[in-house]
């Protein structure tokens, strides 16, 4: 039995990692339980006490609740100080021989948009960012750092849109507000390809006139006309592994206790 423990049911992101967990746990053989730690104080600790109870014999822990990695090690040295902890899409592990990690260098990778839209002449930019987003914050710090290392480019942030419905909204407002916008990174495929969609019925040509990247790097990208340049933060890759190097700890195998991989931006047709 292997637990697997969230901390957000709202993100399309998180929800297809556990999806994607379940299955290859399910292939190799494991059982899974999967757990919310809902917004209370103690609700993390109530989680991860409840899998010492159920005896699982390792953990995929998916979610910003537990960057907070002093209160996190308390909590596994209580509970699960010889159970095999797997951080899934972080760059720092705790200090803990159970305890392993694997992410994606997002700050590299936001700034690479940040480089090819400056490289492509684009001096107007905006950062759209989907509702329920937990990472926002981060999301927006490395956009804004690689922004203003060019003096000669302006930026605005959009947050909280929600891509079924919020496109036209925003983009209503960008033209409104900023018609000289000339470069836009969407932070989720779907709302990118409504945000481009968006811009052309309003006389805008992408990417004659305003270049868009998503993120995701989904099949949405090559479907969609123009096709659409996407970051590919190796959530697909990463979650994956994690799995796999769960499996191989739970049954005796040795593996690195930290793997960061590289973002990609995947180049098409919007760029």
């Amino acid at each position: 039995m292997v637990g697997i423990v969230t901390d957000d049911l709202d993100s399309q992101h998180q929800n297809e990692a556990i999806a994607r967990c379940q299955n290859e746990l399910i292939v190799n053989g494991y059982q899974c339980m999967t757990r919310y730690t809902g917004k209370e104080p103690d609700s993390m600790g109530k989680a991860i006490a409840e899998l010492r109870l159920r005896k699982v014999e390792g953990v995929l822990l998916i979610g910003l609740s537990f960057v907070e990695h002093e209160r996190l090690e308390k909590l596994i040295q209580r509970w699960l100080p010889d159970v095999p902890v797997l951080l899934v899409y972080q760059n720092e592990r705790v200090n803990m021989e159970n305890v392993y990690c694997i992410g994606a260098n997002e700050k590299r990778g936001f700034r690479c948009c940040v480089e090819q839209l400056v490289e492509r002449g684009r001096r107007n930019l905006a950062l759209i960012i989907e509702k329920n987003r937990a990472s926002q914050p981060k999301i927006q710090s490395y956009f804004e750092t690689a922004a203003e290392e060019h003096p000669d480019v302006q930026y605005n942030v959009y947050t909280g849109v929600d891509p079924c419905v919020g496109a036209g909204e925003v983009v209503t407002r960008i033209l409104k507000e900023r018609p000289e916008t000339d470069g836009i990174l969407c932070v989720q495929d779907r709302l990118a390809i409504e945000v481009m969609y968006a811009f052309i019925e309003q006389g805008k040509r992408v990417p004659e006139d305003i270049s868009i990247i998503g993120e995701g790097n989904s099949e949405l990208c090559e479907v969609s006309r123009p096709r659409l340049t996407s970051l590919d933060t190796m959530v697909t890759v990463s979650t994956m592994m994690s799995v796999r190097i769960l499996v191989d700890v739970m049954e005796g195998r040795a593996q690195t206790h930290k793997i960061t991989l590289d973002m990609e931006l995947v180049k098409r047709q919007s760029l």
